[in-house]
């Protein structure tokens, strides 16, 4: 990573460079983490004079006699590499989306069909770092703590998002899930004593709204159906009883989402490299996929008359290994566009969820469902599209403050 810009806090965002770490980090969803930050694996430093100067540069190159020809080549750049950086993150949300929906279909447990992938991500990141010579727990006592705290509840989420998902069906565990927009905005008021708008009040009561449309509590629908299916196989997705659980599960996961993302924004501000706290999350992780794995092997002998390793598993392991594909698409896009951007093109994993869920299963969601899932939508897109507008203005002000000093 980039190490002096660790201690840097959100200023703004310059439309033709990406975005800072803090920000980049900040974003970073704890269930599609990528595998290596790709700034560590080039290993290039950039001061804040280098950056202020990079800036200046810019700003002399606007004003210099070609500066139409220069602005418009500029634009041009922007236009593309903007819409890149979109198109990645709509892409990485629908292999994320796919891949999960298609493990749950082959009926494979999700943690035995993530076991490869965190023994591969996990390898490879404990070779990244004794190659960078880092140690794997750094820094003061309470940096110690805070990053054990954060990847139990980063790992939280992940177990979390899973356990859900045996419960309820993909769009409503998807919308809560997405949830963790506001709660984080809502989180970085209270750390960061950061203001609240109008509009971040507009999009809490959006959300929670939506929340209540998606869960459908009984005191307030009785009994109206959740899921319109098409056969009456009784299952665990139309039981009220296992359908609040998840719910409730969902939501916790979002949560612990939005805390994790408080504290790694803490955490790389402080100096801590992005390998390290992506192997912490990684390891932890492999160490609960190989417990559930005993869990089901030794205690509840689920392997006892039946093998493992079916073909149905071989595709359930492939096929989640795509999620490291998609999370390095991901971070790419995290690094082309503005955090916020990339904020509201990753809730398309909602809609991506609504079509899977209403074409591939016999479980339909009805309107109620359909329409909490666009107010969260319209939540997380408020606040995404109200954080780039004032980072924008900010940027504007520079803008004419350097005009003005040169």
């Amino acid at each position: 990573m980039k190490q002096d810009a660790y201690a840097i806090e959100k200023e703004g965002f310059v439309d033709t460079v990406p975005s800072t770490d803090s920000d980049n980090i900040h974003n970073i969803d704890p269930l599609i983490e990528p595998f290596i930050d790709t700034d560590e694996l080039q290993g290039t430093i950039i001061t804040n004079d280098e950056k202020l100067n990079r800036f200046e540069q810019k700003c002399a190159s606007i004003l210099s006699l070609n500066s139409n020809k220069q602005n418009e080549t500029t634009t041009c750049s922007q236009i593309i590499t903007r819409s890149t950086g979109i198109f990645y993150a709509f892409i990485a949300s629908g292999l994320f989306t796919c891949s999960s929906f298609i493990v749950k279909k082959l009926g494979v447990d999700f943690f035995d069909a993530l076991l490869i992938r965190f023994i591969l991500q996990t390898t490879i990141i404990t070779a990244f770092i004794f190659y960078k010579k880092n140690k794997f727990i750094n820094g003061s006592t309470n940096l110690i703590i805070l990053q054990i705290i954060r990847t139990i509840l980063s790992s939280s989420s992940f177990v979390l998002f899973f356990i859900s998902y045996r419960y309820i069906p993909l769009p409503d565990l998807t919308t809560c899930r997405y949830t963790q927009v506001v709660w984080t905005t809502i989180l970085a008021m209270i750390i960061f004593r950061e203001r609240i708008s109008i509009v971040s009040i507009f999009a809490i009561i959006l959300t929670l709204s939506g929340v209540i449309l998606v869960a459908q509590p009984t005191f307030l629908f009785n009994n109206y159906q959740i899921l319109s299916n098409k056969t009456n196989n009784t299952n665990y997705e139309s039981n009220k009883s296992n359908r609040l659980l998840g719910l409730s599960l969902a939501l916790f996961c979002a949560l612990s989402i939005s805390l994790s993302m408080v504290l790694n924004k803490k955490l790389i501000l402080s100096k801590i490299p992005q390998s390290i706290i992506i192997f912490q999350f990684s390891f932890l992780n492999l160490c609960i996929v190989i417990l559930n794995h005993i869990y089901n092997r030794f205690i509840l002998h689920k392997y006892a008359n039946q093998t493992m390793f079916t073909w149905q598993f071989f595709v359930a392991a492939s096929v989640s290994l795509i999620q490291v594909f998609s999370s390095t698409i991901m971070q790419k896009a995290i690094k082309l566009e503005h955090p916020s951007i990339i904020s509201v093109a990753q809730s398309s994993d909602i809609i991506f969820a609504i079509i899977l869920q209403n074409l591939f299963s016999n479980e339909k969601s009805n309107g109620f469902v359909l329409i909490g899932s666009f107010l969260v939508t319209t939540s997380i897109f408020l606040v995404g599209i109200t954080k780039f507008w004032k980072d924008k203005k900010k940027l504007s002000e520079k803008n004419k403050n350097t005009n003005t000093k040169l």
